[in-house]
């Protein structure tokens, strides 16, 4: 990727849109591109800390690997940063990333960045507006285990896909985002056979329709009540 296409990524990251021309290209000039491969793990829970991630193309999946089954905390995309806790801490991956599409990435070596951050505050002070976002995930995920049953859990953490990757089609709201029946239940803490189960549910009562390329919303409304159960 040329350094001008680069620069107008980073740019788009709402977590620099702050810097000016200049500083942006100042960073452009210490970040490296990686492309990861479909199901290409970027890091692995328990390596050593290392460097900052800028998602600009494609999206990926954080997860905890478990015995019986991982648990997925969230799905990434463009503009979205992980292994951001490196810039101040020195310990171990705390999850794997992994891949779910062909992604370009933004590498910055963790000493780099810190450097970059006393330059700019700005980008210090959106850090931490990550952090807080990563605290209130966290707190979601448990009061849903604690207070949803999985069905609602499931039209909660779809409604959320719907919303963020659905774009408006004539057949309803469209999300081609690859995931699997199994990748659904390690988002929402359920068995890939629960998850088969309540798909076809909804699929027989017109609410979606899934397939291996993509997930068809045909009734939002329907999912948010399904939610709120």
């Amino acid at each position: 990727m040329a350094s001008t296409e680069l620069t107008q990524l980073l740019a788009r990251s709402w977590i620099f849109s702050d810097l000016s021309k200049r500083e942006i290209e100042a960073l452009t000039a210490i970040a490296q591109m990686r492309v990861a491969r479909p199901k290409q793990t970027v890091v692995k829970k328990g390596e050593e800390a290392g460097p900052l991630f800028a998602v600009l193309r494609g999206r990926l999946k954080v997860v905890t690997p478990g015995v019986e089954r991982d648990a997925a905390f969230r799905i990434l995309g463009p503009g979205d940063l992980f292994g951001e806790v490196a810039a101040f801490d020195d310990g171990e991956r705390s999850a794997t990333v992994t891949a779910l599409e062909i992604c370009q990435l933004a590498v910055i070596q963790r000493d780099t960045f810190r450097a970059f951050l006393e330059q700019h505050p700005s980008v210090s002070r959106k850090l931490l507006s990550v952090f807080a976002r990563r605290v209130r995930e966290l707190s979601a995920r448990v009061e849903d285990r604690a207070f949803l049953e999985a069905p609602a859990r499931l039209a909660k953490c779809l409604l959320g896909l719907a919303e963020r990757y659905g774009k408006a089609q004539p057949e309803g709201v469209v999300c081609e985002l690859k995931l699997s029946q199994s990748e659904l239940g390690e988002l929402v803490d359920a068995t890939r056979e629960s998850v088969n189960k309540q798909l076809r549910t909804w699929k027989s009562d017109g609410v979606l329709s899934h397939e291996a390329e993509r997930i068809v919303f045909h009734d939002v409304e329907a999912l948010r009540r399904l939610a709120q159960a």
